[in-house]
C-alpha cells in the first residue's frame, strides 16, 4: 500500500515563503471606490462631449464652423478625460497590477497627444479671415457701403482709384517687413491739376516718400501713373501662437495730398479678380519663405487723428478712412516641427531614460552605473541644451512676449528639476511614500502623463483663446 507524501512543516514554510515572493511587492486591491468614480466621470464626460459639440453647433452653426472655438476646447478636455475613465475601468490600476497601472499610463499618455494633435488639427481649419486690418472689401458696392457709413457727414472727398502689386515680401525680424512691388493711381480728366499725385507709406521706415515712377499712361482723359516702391514697415506683429500664428503683413497708403480732403479706393478694373482668395495685388511666382498664403484684398480702416498736421485747425479737419492691402499669411507648421519639436522629443525621451535609471535598489544601481550625483550631471547638461534651444529660439522669433512653443522649453525645466529632486530625495534619510513606493514605480509612471497633459493644457489656453 502506497502512502501520500508526508509534507513536513519545514516544507510548507518554504513554499509560503516562494509564495510570497511571487507576490508583487506592495501590491493591493486599492481603494473600493476608484472603479465607480471613474465610471460616473466616464459617463459624465461623455454627455460633456455631445453638450459642447451641440453647443458649438448651435453658435457657429455647422460642426465645421470655427473649429477652434471654446466649445471644441472644452469638448477636447472631457473626451480626454473619458479616455482616462475608460482606461480606469478597464485595466483596473487600483489593484497593484504593475502591467494594468504600465497600460493605464500609456493610454493616458496617448490621450493626452491625440487630444493635442486634434487641437492643432482644429487650429490648421479655423478660417483665418479675422486676421484682416479693418473691414475687407471686394466691390465697388462695398467700398461706396463703407464710405457712406464711416465718412464724416457733409465730407465730398475726391476718390482717387489706387492699385497694389507687391511682388516681394520678407520678415527681417520680429517688427520690420520688407515689401517690394509697383503702386498706380488713375486721375479722371476732372482732377484738380493742382493736386499733388502719389501715395505715402506712414510705416515704411526710411522710404515713406521714395518710390520711383515707372510710368505713365493716357487714356480717354485718364492719366495713369505707376511707381515702383522698395520699402521696409515696421507693424506689430503677434507671435503668441508661433507656430501656428497667421500675419498680415500690409501696405497703408496715405494720399500724397494733405491739403485737399481725398480718399484712395481700390481700383478693381485693374484686376481679373477681386476675391481674396486668388491672391489678387499679388505676384504669381511670389517667394513665401516658410509662409503659406490665405487672403489678399484690400481693407479700410478709421484711425482717427488729434491733428490737422499744421494745415488749419484741427477740429475743422476731416478723418477719412484709409486704405490698406493686406495680404494674410499662415506660417507653414513643418520648419518649426524639425527645428523645435523633433529637439523637445529627443529631450524628453533622455530625461525620462534618467528617471528609469533612478533607483534606490544596489544592485540596480551597480548594474546601471548610475548614480545621483550622475543623475545630476546629465541632467544638467540637458538643462544648458534645453536653455541654448530657448534663446535660439526667441532670438528666431522676436517676439517681446513668450510664445506657445516656448511653452514646451519651459515644462522642460520644470520636469528636469523634479527629475533630479526625485533622485536626490530617493537618496536621502526623508522616505516620502509617493517616491519609496514600488522602487520609485509612481513617478515613472507619472511622467509622461503629466509633460503631455501640461503640453494640453498649455495648447488650449493659447491656441483656443477666443
Amino acid at each position: 500500500m502506497v502512502r501520500p507524501p508526508v509534507v513536513t512543516e519545514i516544507e510548507l514554510g518554504q513554499s509560503s515563503a516562494a509564495a510570497v515572493s511571487e507576490t508583487p511587492v506592495n501590491a493591493s486591491l486599492g481603494p473600493a471606490w476608484v472603479r465607480p468614480l471613474a465610471m460616473a466621470l466616464l459617463a459624465i464626460s461623455t454627455v460633456g462631449v455631445v453638450w459642447m459639440l451641440w453647443q458649438h453647433r448651435e453658435i457657429y452653426g455647422s460642426f465645421g464652423a470655427a473649429p477652434d472655438s471654446p466649445p471644441v476646447a472644452g469638448a477636447l478636455v472631457l473626451g480626454v478625460i473619458a479616455v482616462m475613465s475608460l482606461a480606469v475601468v478597464v485595466l483596473r490600476p487600483e489593484r497593484g497590477n504593475l502591467h494594468a497601472l504600465v497600460k493605464t499610463s500609456a493610454v493616458w499618455s496617448v490621450a493626452m497627444l491625440v487630444g493635442m494633435m486634434l487641437a492643432w488639427t482644429a487650429v490648421f481649419r479655423a478660417d483665418r479671415q479675422d486676421a484682416w486690418h479693418g473691414a475687407p472689401v471686394t466691390s465697388e458696392t462695398e467700398v461706396d457701403a463703407y464710405l457712406a457709413a464711416n465718412t464724416p457727414p457733409g465730407a465730398n472727398p475726391i476718390r482717387i482709384p489706387t492699385g497694389v502689386l507687391v511682388q516681394s515680401m520678407e520678415f527681417l525680424n520680429g517688427d520690420n517687413v520688407q515689401m517690394t512691388g509697383y503702386i498706380w493711381q488713375r486721375f479722371a480728366p476732372d482732377t484738380p491739376p493742382d493736386l499733388a499725385r502719389g501715395v505715402v507709406l506712414p510705416e515704411a521706415v526710411e522710404e515713406a516718400y521714395d518710390m520711383t515712377e515707372a510710368y505713365r499712361y493716357e487714356e480717354n482723359g485718364v492719366e495713369t501713373i505707376g511707381w515702383y516702391f522698395a520699402a521696409v514697415l515696421r507693424q506689430p506683429f503677434e507671435y503668441a501662437e508661433f507656430p501656428f500664428d497667421e500675419q498680415d503683413p500690409w501696405l497703408r497708403l496715405w494720399p500724397r495730398e494733405f491739403s485737399q480732403d481725398v480718399i484712395l479706393v481700390p481700383d478693381f478694373a485693374a484686376y481679373t479678380s477681386s476675391d481674396p482668395a486668388s491672391f489678387p495685388g499679388v505676384e504669381r511666382e511670389f517667394v513665401y519663405s516658410g509662409w503659406t498664403p490665405m487672403y489678399a484684398g484690400f481693407s479700410y480702416s478709421n484711425q482717427p487723428y488729434d491733428t490737422s498736421f499744421g494745415i488749419g485747425d484741427a477740429s475743422a479737419r476731416l478723418n477719412l478712412p484709409g486704405l490698406y492691402f493686406n495680404l494674410v499669411l499662415e506660417r507653414s507648421f513643418v520648419g518649426p516641427f524639425f527645428e523645435h519639436f523633433i529637439f523637445a522629443i529627443a529631450a524628453a525621451c533622455l530625461l525620462f531614460g534618467l528617471l528609469v535609471l533612478t533607483t534606490d535598489d544596489e544592485h540596480l544601481k551597480s548594474r546601471f552605473q548610475l548614480t545621483t550625483s550622475g543623475v545630476l550631471g546629465a541632467a544638467t547638461g540637458l538643462f544648458f541644451a534645453v536653455i541654448l534651444k530657448h534663446n535660439q529660439l526667441r532670438g528666431g522669433v522676436g517676439s517681446r512676449g513668450v510664445t506657445y512653443i516656448e511653452v514646451i522649453p519651459i515644462i522642460l525645466y520644470l520636469m528636469i528639476v523634479v527629475v533630479v529632486l526625485n533622485a536626490i530625495l530617493l537618496a536621502s534619510p526623508v522616505k516620502i511614500r509617493f517616491i519609496e513606493h514600488r522602487n520609485n514605480l509612481l513617478p515613472k509612471l507619472a511622467y509622461w502623463p503629466v509633460l503631455l497633459g501640461l503640453v494640453f493644457a498649455s495648447t488650449l489656453a493659447v491656441l483656443f483663446r477666443n
